[in-house]
């Protein structure tokens, strides 16, 4: 006769609000890809995954008091008091919050996010990849965002004039700092850390997991999710489109809604030729990123948070492929600058059949995914129809199925 299972030795505890606080470019699309399209199996074994949308940022963005890239202005906090009234309301035995720009909450407004949605009851889960792999990507969705300085001009001020620009960078990456500031208030046992392995790209999900209680296999990402990083001359299109952008002295919110979630976008849509160079640090900066890592590691260990995965693995230096030689000129393709340009004219809203031109003055700014800006309204509407009657028919399966 055998004695019942042993209890996963990383599942929460019932009733427990998990918050995940990324940071960027640590498998967070992928997770919450995998989450947001696998709602209807998650819910049916107990977990809510909290907002309607992959991630909640308006909320979160309201709660931080940080202003939303697509308006120009901070979400009203309404926001956030929704999402709160949600996880309240939840009935499920494990409530999923999910949203790396958590990563750049200050210490009064983790206070609030962890009074708010219960204090006794939050656990926070950090995600993290070796810095010198981030540092390269994490410069991409700068400029994609509107940066303009070239990376090896970024890598210096990084390292040697932090404050020099993007001081979000080692507020999101000094991990040790940002392990500190969410454990100093909820304490380093309601903290996990994963360190995640780049050869095992599902490591994230197996963990996520167990530590909610789903069977092994649940959580699977969208595999129409684009979400590659750009090539060198793509990425150096869009940095000289934010130059000539910044000098017309035009706003956030449309680069937002033409580049960012535009043209960029488009870009990624399409399959990068084999011989476009890749985005590429030299071996100092690698270098430099692995001491930094070296240190956070050492203090991640010695805070007492629980540690999933090898942490010695967020040390490791990747070989540059350019040493440290001057880096070649950037050759950008006619091929490259016109997808580019696609992208803008489609995220405008031109190529559409109405010909609706937006209003670049407006001070809000609607953004729809690029892969539905051509699609009539009228084809959407059918498609959401059918999905809102194939969701009925599975809950009312299920209801039938819980009665039998």
């Amino acid at each position: 006769m055998t004695g019942d299972p042993q209890p996963d030795p990383l599942l929460l505890p019932e009733e427990t609000r998990v918050i995940h606080i990324g940071p960027p470019k640590t498998g967070t699309t992928y997770l919450q890809s995998a989450f947001h399209s696998c709602r209807a199996a998650v819910a049916e074994q107990g977990v809510h995954y909290a907002g309607r949308t992959r991630q909640p940022t308006a909320a979160v963005q309201a709660v931080l008091g940080n202003q939303s890239p697509n308006t120009g202005e901070v979400p009203a906090i309404g926001q956030w008091q929704g999402l709160v009234r949600e996880v309240r309301r939840s009935k499920k035995r494990r409530v999923v919050i999910s949203s790396e720009f958590l990563a750049d909450a200050k210490p009064e407004a983790i206070e609030t996010i962890v009074r708010d949605l219960g204090s006794d009851r939050v656990h926070v889960v950090v995600t993290l990849r070796p810095l010198a792999r981030i540092i390269p990507s994490q410069w991409q969705q700068f400029i994609q965002s509107g940066v303009r300085k070239p990376l090896d001009a970024w890598l210096d001020a990084i390292f040697n004039d932090p404050l020099k620009v993007t001081p979000t960078f080692w507020r999101r990456h000094r991990h040790d700092e940002l392990i500190a500031r969410w454990a100093d208030i909820v304490g380093p046992d309601n903290v996990t850390v994963i360190a995640l392995d780049d050869r095992d790209h599902a490591m994230v999900t197996r963990v996520f997991e167990r530590l909610v209680g789903l069977r092994e296999g649940t959580l699977v990402a969208d595999q129409d999710l684009s979400n590659r990083s750009m090539t060198m001359p793509e990425i150096e299109v869009v940095r000289a489109f934010n130059e000539q952008y910044s000098a017309e002295g035009l706003g956030r919110p449309l680069h937002t809604m033409i580049m960012r979630f535009g043209a960029a976008t488009y870009m990624k849509s399409r399959p990068p030729n084999p011989d476009e160079a890749r985005v590429e640090a030299p071996q100092w900066a690698l270098d430099r990123a692995g001491e930094v890592a070296r240190e956070m590691v050492d203090a991640i260990v010695a805070s007492g948070v629980r540690i999933v995965g090898d942490p010695e693995r967020l040390t490791e230096v990747p070989t540059s492929q350019l040493g440290n030689d001057p880096r070649p000129e950037v050759e950008i393709s006619p091929q490259t600058a016109a997808v580019a340009a696609m992208g803008v004219l489609i995220s405008s809203g031109l190529a559409r059949g109405d010909h609706r031109v937006p209003n670049t003055r407006a001070a809000r700014v609607a953004v729809e995914p690029i892969a539905l800006v051509r699609v009539p309204t009228l084809q959407l509407l059918v498609v959401l129809w059918r999905r809102t009657r194939a969701a009925a028919e599975r809950r009312t399966h299920a209801l039938f199925r819980r009665n039998a």
